[in-house]
C-alpha cells in the first residue's frame, strides 16, 4: 500500500484510528524505536499515515497472540503479509459465474465496485466494501475506494453514461456501509463536534455522508443531518449543539442562482467562532460567485482531514 509519509497527525489521531492508548505508542517507541514521530513548535507529537497504519497492523497482531517483541523489527510489508495470514479474505465471486473478482490493492477493488455497479449488483458492491474495510483497513477503504467510486459514479451520471438506478444503487450501498462503520466509533464526548449536511436545493447527499465519516476518523463528532436544508435549520442545529464548524456538500445543480446567497445567510446566522466548509463537485463554483472570505473551499478528503486538525488545534492552543 502506497501511504502518505507526511507528519501531520497528533497521538489523539493515532490513538483514535489504531485502538492503541498514548502511553502503549510510546513505550512501543522507546523500547522497539518503531516511530520517528517529529514535533512541532509547540512540543506537538505528529505522525505520518503510514506511521499510523503500521501501528494499526500491530495491534491487530498483538490481538491475535503474536509478541510485540519478535515482530517490532518486522518491515510494514513483512508485518502486513503477516496480518493477512491471520485475516484470510474469501475472494468476491460475480452474480454470473465468470470467475473471482480478485483485488489485491484498493484500486483494484475500486475497479471491481464500478463493475458491480455498472451491473446493478447490490450484494456483490457490498461485499467488496466490506472485504476491502477487512483487507485495508477503514481510512484506506474510505480514501481510496469509497471516495473515488462515490467521484467515479457520480461523473459517470453527469456524463450518461450510467442511469439514474446506477448512481442511487452506489448511494445506497454507500451509505449502509459508511452507516455501519459510524455505528463502531468511540463516544468521544469532549471531542469538537462537526454539523454536515447540504443546503436547500442540493438534494445528492453521499459526499455529505463521506465528510461525516472522515471526520468521525480523525477524532472529530460528527451530527448528519440529511441533505436539503435551508441555512436557519442549519445555523439553529450548530448552535444548539455548540459546534465548532458545519460543512455543507454541494454537488448538483452547480448553478443554482439563490445558492449564494443561502450560503451568505448561513454564514451570518452561525456564531463567528463556528467554521463553514463547503466542497464537492460544485463548490468551487459557488465558492467564487460567493465572495464572502470566511467560507472555507475544500477539495478532497484530506484537505477536509487538515482544515479539521487546523481547528482542533487552535482550539487547544486558545
Amino acid at each position: 500500500m502506497s501511504l502518505s509519509r507526511e507528519l501531520r497527525h497528533p497521538i489523539k489521531v493515532v490513538c483514535h484510528r489504531t485502538g492503541l492508548t498514548s502511553h502503549a505508542i510510546r513505550v512501543w517507541e522507546r523500547r522497539y524505536g518503531l516511530i520517528c514521530c517529529q514535533r512541532t513548535e509547540s512540543n506537538r507529537r505528529l505522525y505520518s499515515d503510514e506511521e499510523i497504519e503500521k501501528l494499526r497492523v500491530l495491534k491487530c497482531l498483538t490481538d491475535c497472540g503474536h509478541r510485540i517483541s519478535s515482530i517490532a523489527s518486522l518491515s510494514f510489508e513483512e508485518l502486513y503479509e503477516l496480518y493477512k495470514k491471520e485475516h484470510p479474505q474469501p475472494a468476491a465471486h460475480d452474480a454470473v459465474g465468470t470467475g473471482p473478482l480478485l483485488h489485491k490493492t484498493p484500486e483494484q477493488c475500486l475497479a471491481c465496485c464500478l463493475e458491480a455497479v455498472k451491473r446493478i449488483e447490490q450484494p456483490l458492491l457490498t461485499e467488496l466494501l466490506e472485504n476491502a474495510r477487512s483487507r485495508y483497513g477503514h481510512r484506506v477503504t474510505l480514501l481510496r475506494v469509497v471516495a473515488p467510486l462515490v467521484h467515479e459514479v457520480g461523473e459517470g451520471w453527469r456524463k450518461g453514461e450510467l442511469r439514474v438506478a446506477h448512481e442511487h444503487l452506489a448511494t445506497a450501498v454507500v451509505r449502509d456501509f459508511l452507516s455501519h462503520a459510524a455505528r463502531s466509533y468511540p463516544k468521544r464526548l469532549n471531542a469538537p463536534e462537526l454539523i454536515v449536511s447540504t443546503p436547500a436545493g442540493q438534494t445528492h447527499e453521499i459526499g455529505a455522508l463521506l465528510v461525516a465519516a472522515a471526520a468521525r476518523d480523525v477524532g472529530w463528532r460528527a451530527t448528519y443531518l440529511g441533505p436539503s436544508l435551508p441555512a436557519e435549520e442549519i445555523a439553529a442545529c450548530a448552535k444548539q449543539r455548540k459546534a465548532r464548524a458545519v460543512a455543507l456538500s454541494l454537488v448538483y445543480p452547480n448553478d443554482d442562482p439563490d445558492l449564494p446567497g443561502e450560503l451568505s445567510r448561513l454564514r451570518k446566522l452561525l456564531p463567528q467562532d463556528v467554521a463553514l466548509l463547503i466542497g464537492g463537485r460544485a463548490a468551487y463554483g459557488y465558492h467564487q460567485a460567493l465572495r464572502v472570505p470566511d467560507v472555507r473551499l475544500i477539495t478532497d478528503l484530506g484537505a477536509l482531514e487538515s482544515a479539521l486538525e487546523d481547528y482542533t488545534t487552535a482550539k487547544t492552543e486558545s
